[in-house]
Formats: structure tokens, C-alpha cells, sequence
């Protein structure tokens, strides 16, 4: 079994939102505030079918913003009140009972879905909450309910799919240490057994009281007697925990913790089908994470939703699998999925990049060195009278033959991308028959090299354009290489003392100039 689809209706920020899966590996990848973690969280509140888990978070929290505000501002008619619903839309099904046509569609298919809605058996009381002169929206007068596309109710006892959810940015909160262990006894135990399990729990506490308790209870007042605390659950839930060697996890550190939550999830994965994972960079060293990326790369037996803001992760694991999302454009996503194997498999080996920054910016110029790259800004404000994150521009540092490689990339997203790379002395081979494929299709792509092959490289053309001021520096005690050769010997290094000594009478080469401009029309 595993999630084909996933569709949200005034969940959280999303209005309407359709968002299809692949049976392996699907990392969704965003910036802040676009939906990612919410995207998991209504996989696993769906799955759960646990009411209490929902309104432990709220209804208030999930409803969407915008329709409450819409529909407190409009007349305050009950059938004008917004519902939620999300549903979870399924494929290569075991279990009976799965499909009918109780989703939002009215089609045939399998799956389970979560409503909140308001209760019409308390419509007289919502009504009367609505009418009075300072209403606030009614939502305890919603009600919160789980049910198969055939029409059939479950609970977190009956839950229909096995999910398991690691979020490692509350890594070290105790809640959610204990609602993972608690997740993982629940997946490993049958219903029967879980409650086989605790009835003996409860048993045990009382032959505790029994056997250790009773001799002290003279020493208390007549009637008074020392006991154990007892709920319906024999508080085994809060006392369960799972060690290593020994230790419990909850004492090893906070990037173990990561990784053993991740270890124990993924051999669960014959048994959970699907396993969430929120953030796995998070409290991981660089070793640790490729470790981890390699268990689960290994996997190959659950469908694993991965939410993540790491470059490593989202091209290692393919680019492929993939799910832009952008908090600008919150009922959209883009699935990576255009991008060929080849590009794919080169980010996979390439060395650490900067891949999501490029795919979720706007304007990104593209440099070809670390000179340029440290020169940029000081050269925007120059010709701009901005900075570069005031104009919303990302400047990325690649190896100059990679460009095609983002380039493509950015055709198919209509990021706005100039290249500013070298003619490396021959502009009419290297930039205008190189890039023509992108130069003259593509109105989001422009490349911007010197157009003098003699100022074949960025060096040189900043030395010719500021001769005074690289000499003022770098002419003191040259004995050997003149100025320019220095220069091109040491790019990084006079880029820094440019910026450092000269940043406000440095002139940008007349190439830079025009894409800049162009990057910022």
C-alpha cells in the first residue's frame, strides 16, 4: 500500500491543494512558511484517525485563516461555514473496504479521508453563538471525524494505514520522544496485544503496592495508604521507552536521537508502508547525515515523505523526487520529475552545491568563482544603489561548466538567471555559439561575458577598469609578476582586499553592469 495523492481543502494555508506521490521516496523541499510540514502533518493526522491528536493541535489552528476571516466579515449564514477535509487517496491495496465514492471526487477509489465540519446536530447553538454582537467563530461547534472512501468511520484503534512520524526539529522535546515511542509500540504490537501488554503492566504495579508499598503504610495516618498513580492506560504509555544497549535514547544526544529514530523507523519498514520524516539534517553533522542518507536510500520497501531544506538530502536522494514548494504560491507545487536522469545523476555525485537555493529563488546570477562571487554585491550597489538581498537576487558560485546544468533547470521553472562567466579569449565560441540553445529561446536566461576576447577573464577586466586602485594595493614590493599576474594568481584573495579597501570607488566592468540591470528590470 502506499499514498498516490494527497488532497487538502482549507487545511491550514491551503485552500485547495492536489498534490501526487511517488510510491518510493518524495522530498518535499520549500522555503519557510510554504507548507511542508503541514503536508506531513495531515498525512499523519489522517492516517491516525485520532481525534484527540486533533484536538490537541486545534481546530482552530487548522482551519484555514483566510475562509474564517472571509466568512466572520460576510453575512454569517450556517451553510456558508467552511469545512476542511483532507484526503488521502491510495494504490496497490490489500485490505477490503477501502473503496466507494466518499471523497470529494464522487469517483471510485480507494482511501481515507478527515473532515472537520460543523455539527448539525448543534446548529440551533451555533446560530445563536453567530448572531450576537461580538460573535467569534463557533469552533467548538465542529465536529471531527474519520472515515474510508466507502463510507466506513475508524479510529486510531482501527486505523486503516501504518504510518510512522519522525519530526527532528522537536527532537528533544519529551512529548515528542514519547509520542515517537509510543508510535513505534503501536505499529510493533497488535490492538489485542497492546491491550494483553498493559493489562499485565497494571498488574505488575499492583503487585508492586501489594509486595513493596504495604509494609510503610503505618507510618501514615489510620485510613491513609501508599499507591501507585492509575489511569485507564496503567500510564505504561509514559513509562515506555526503547533502549540501545542498554541506554535509553532519550540519554543519548540529540543527533543520535536522529538517527537511531531514523534506524528503527526504516526497519519497520515491512511492516509501516509509510514513514514521514521532518527535517532529518537537523542536529546532524555532515558524516552523520550521509550516513543517514545512505539508510535510507537502501530502503526500498516503505514510501518515505521527506521535508527537508538541505542541499545534500534533496540531491542525493534525485532530484527527481523532488516537490517545490513556495510559501508565495501556496495552492502550487512542482514536481522535479522534468528533470533528466542525466542532470539528475550528475547532482548526485556532483560536490555539495547550492541546488535548493536556485530552484526556489526568483533572480539568481550565476558566477563563475569565488572573485566574482565576493566582488557582486559591492558591484549592485554600485550600479543598482541596492544590495542584492534588498532586490531579492541570489548570486551562486559554479564551476563554469556546469551552467547548462542549472540552465536547464531554469527553462522549465522560469527562474531568471544571468550568467556571468569569461570568454576565455574567444567570446564568439564560448558564449554566443556555447549558450545559443539558451540566448535565443528563453527570455528568463541571459550569459554576459566581456565582449573583448583579449579580456578573456574577470581579472582582467577589472584590473584594465581599475587600474589605479589595483596598483595603489598590489604594486607595492611586485618584483617578479606584475600587477596582473598577481592578480590572476591570487583571485580570491585580491577579490577580498577589492571589496575591503576599494568597495566604494571600484568600477564594475561595463558585462556586469548590463546584467545587473537585466537581472533587476
Amino acid at each position: 500500500m502506499y499514498i498516490e495523492k494527497i488532497k487538502l481543502h482549507n487545511y491550514r494555508r491551503f485552500k485547495d491543494l492536489e498534490v501526487p506521490f511517488k510510491k518510493g521516496r518524495n522530498i518535499l523541499v520549500g522555503d519557510n512558511e510554504s507548507g511542508k510540514s503541514s503536508i506531513l502533518e495531515a498525512i499523519d493526522l489522517t492516517a491516525r484517525g485520532s481525534r484527540h491528536r486533533v484536538e490537541d493541535i486545534g481546530i482552530e489552528a487548522l482551519l484555514n485563516v483566510e475562509e474564517v476571516k472571509i466568512f466572520m466579515a460576510g453575512d454569517r449564514k450556517l451553510d456558508g461555514l467552511p469545512n476542511m477535509y483532507v484526503e488521502l487517496y491510495l494504490s496497490d491495496i490489500i485490505e477490503e473496504g477501502l473503496d466507494g465514492i466518499c471523497n470529494s471526487n464522487g469517483n471510485k477509489a480507494y482511501g481515507i479521508r478527515m473532515t472537520i465540519e460543523p455539527n448539525d446536530s448543534l446548529s440551533h447553538q451555533t446560530l445563536a453563538v453567530l448572531e450576537t454582537e461580538n460573535a467569534s467563530f463557533p469552533f467548538e461547534f465542529y465536529n471531527i471525524s474519520f472515515q474510508t472512501f466507502s463510507g466506513e468511520a475508524y479510529s486510531g484503534y482501527t486505523k486503516k494505514v501504518k504510518t510512522i512520524f519522525l519530526d527532528n526539529s522537536t527532537i528533544g522535546n519529551d512529548y515528542a520522544l514519547n509520542d515517537y515511542v509510543s508510535s513505534i509500540y503501536e505499529t510493533a504490537l497488535t490492538h489485542v496485544e497492546q491491550l494483553t501488554t498493559k493489562h499485565c503492566y497494571g498488574n505488575t504495579k499492583e503487585s508492586f503496592k501489594v509486595n513493596a508499598l504495604t509494609q510503610f503504610n503505618n507510618r501514615l495516618p489510620d485510613g491513609y495508604t501508599f499507591a501507585l498513580k492509575n489511569t485507564g492506560k496503567n500510564c505504561l504509555d509514559n513509562d515506555l521507552t526503547i533502549e540501545l544497549e542498554g541506554v535509553p535514547i532519550s540519554e543519548k544526544g540529540t543527533g543520535l536521537q536522529c538517527m537511531l529514530k531514523t534506524k528503527l523507523a526504516l526497519k519497520r519498514a515491512p511492516d509501516i508502508p509509510v514513514i514521514m520524516i521532518e527535517e532529518p539534517e537537523n542536529h546532524l553533522s555532515h558524516t552523520n547525515m550521509r550516513r543517514m542518507i545512505d539508510d535510507i536510500e537502501e530502503n526500498n520497501q516503505a514510501q518515505i515523505f521527506i521535508s527537508t531544506h538541505s542541499d545534500l538530502i534533496s540531491t542525493r536522494l534525485n532530484l527527481r523526487n523532488c516537490i517545490l514548494m513556495n510559501s508565495a504560491t501556496p495552492n502550487e507545487t512542482v514536481a522535479l520529475d522534468f528533470i533528466d536522469e542525466n542532470t539528475a545523476s550528475f547532482f548526485m555525485k556532483a560536490p555539495d552545491n547550492n541546488m535548493l537555493q536556485f530552484v526556489l529563488a526568483k533572480k539568481v546570477i550565476l558566477v563563475e568563482g569565488d572573485a566574482e562571487y565576493i566582488l557582486m554585491d559591492a558591484f549592485c550597489h554600485k550600479v543598482l544603489q541596492q544590495s542584492l538581498s534588498e532586490l531579492g537576487i541570489d548570486v551562486i558560485s559554479v564551476d563554469g561548466k556546469c551552467f547548462p546544468r542549472y540552465l536547464e533547470i531554469a527553462k522549465v521553472l522560469n527562474i531568471r538567471v544571468a550568467v556571468i562567466t569569461d570568454n576565455d579569449g574567444n567570446y564568439a565560441e564560448n558564449i554566443t555559439a556555447a549558450y545559443s540553445d539558451y540566448i535565443d529561446g528563453y527570455d528568463n536566461i541571459g550569459v554576459w561575458a566581456d565582449y573583448e576576447d583579449r579580456r578573456r577573464t574577470f581579472e582582467i577586466a577589472v584590473y584594465e577598469d581599475n587600474k589605479e586602485d589595483c596598483d595603489d594595493l598590489f604594486l607595492a614590493h611586485r618584483r617578479t609578476l606584475t600587477v596582473q599576474e598577481y592578480m590572476l594568481s591570487n583571485k580570491a584573495e585580491v577579490a577580498y582586499k577589492l571589496l575591503s579597501q576599494k568597495s566604494e570607488t571600484i568600477i564594475p566592468p561595463q558585462y556586469i553592469k548590463q546584467a545587473l540591470e537585466w537581472i533587476n528590470a
